[in-house]
């Protein structure tokens, strides 16, 4: 780096444009590559249950069933709808958790399944869970007995 000889004299000012480029450059460089590392984080994830079984039903859970033809199951005992309310107060009444589950047929009419669900809110129970039929699988009242396979397995 020498020095430039004017008419004034010699010129010793440091020439900063290349110095400026090489950072320039090196700051897109880091622009680029900064993002890309970032989207090189492992995760791991747990893997899929390969069974997926429901739960069985024990003593301490309450399922509500109502079947297409408008029958209702508390567990598997049939329950006339007028005295829905009193046997889920006398369920309820000196629980802590209140939680119902309610399985409905897919079948089974819109209109009553609100009225056995309203009847169920007034009944003071603050948690619904809902039961879900996965595809191709047919409706069932838990804890009934299950029908034997054609192959009998």
């Amino acid at each position: 780096m020498a020095g430039r000889v004017s008419a004034k004299g010699v010129n010793a000012e440091m020439n900063v444009t290349p110095l400026i480029d090489v950072l320039l450059v090196l700051l897109i460089i880091f622009m680029v590559v900064t993002p890309l590392m970032m989207m090189q984080q492992r995760l791991d994830v747990p893997k899929k249950a390969e069974v997926d079984l429901p739960p069985d039903v024990t003593q301490d859970q309450v399922v509500l069933t109502f079947t297409a033809d408008g029958q209702l199951y508390l567990n598997h005992n049939l329950v006339p709808h007028g005295q829905l309310a009193r046997k889920l107060d006398d369920i309820f009444k000196n629980r802590r958790e209140k939680t119902i589950f309610i399985n409905f047929d897919p079948e089974a009419n819109y209109g009553e399944a609100v009225e056995v669900i309203d009847t169920t809110r007034n009944a003071g129970l603050t948690k619904l869970a809902v039961i879900t039929l996965k595809e191709g699988e047919k409706f069932q009242i838990p804890g009934a007995a299950h029908p034997s396979s054609p192959t009998g397995l």
